[in-house]
């Protein structure tokens, strides 16, 4: 899927193009993020560097750096899975190893223009406590150039669900804008807005 939503599909870039991806949220309480983050192909896996920023809420500013390494493979027409590990380095105020993320990832294409993802994990923090990680979304394109996407997912201790969309003006170019409402545990709500831009290659 990618842009900001959480639970991730079973599908790479292809070899010899890229992505970019930036994404803005705040909640109704005042904290704010902004992420931004280059993906690339590399033999059998795809490769991710970003940064955050995050600020406001009552909470220290802190900069967060990540590495993620994906590889996915489709068993059949229908069905993809995967792999997926990420960790990441905070800055608060100096630099240093925060947790590994590592979740297995699946996807199901029911018909071309509808998907389901699912995702288990579990995130291995250095000085916190450990978290299981996962959730599970559906992909709906009713119309050209729009994307409907819906998920429920755990994240730190937390439940939530997304719902939001995205719009296509270009094969290069999409927008995101969705809202995630926390359902249980800590965590905040968020509207996140994004822009990514794929290359072809050329």
């Amino acid at each position: 899927m990618g842009g900001h939503f959480v639970v991730d599909d079973a599908t790479l870039v292809d070899p010899g193009e890229w992505e970019q991806e930036t994404w803005y949220s705040r909640s109704p309480g005042g904290s704010q993020l902004v992420h931004a983050g280059v993906n690339v192909r590399a033999g059998p896996v795809e490769i991710n560097g970003a940064a955050e920023h995050a600020r406001g809420g009552g909470d220290p500013t802190a900069t967060t750096w990540n590495l993620e390494v994906k590889w996915a493979h489709p068993v059949s027409d229908r069905l993809s899975v995967g792999l997926d590990v990420q960790p990441a380095w905070t800055t608060q105020p100096v630099t240093r190893y925060a947790v590994t993320h590592f979740y297995g990832i699946a996807s199901w294409k029911f018909e071309e223009d509808l998907l389901l993802h699912v995702n288990a994990g579990r995130d291995w923090y250095v000085r916190d406590r450990d978290f299981a990680t996962g959730g599970i979304a559906l992909e709906w394109a009713p119309v050209e150039r729009w994307t409907l996407i819906g998920e429920r997912y755990l994240q730190t201790g937390a439940h939530f669900f997304r719902a939001g969309g995205r719009w296509s003006p270009s094969p290069h170019w999409s927008w995101d804008l969705s809202y995630g409402k926390r359902l249980a545990g800590p965590g905040v709500s968020t509207w996140t807005f994004g822009l990514n831009y794929h290359s072809d290659g050329h």
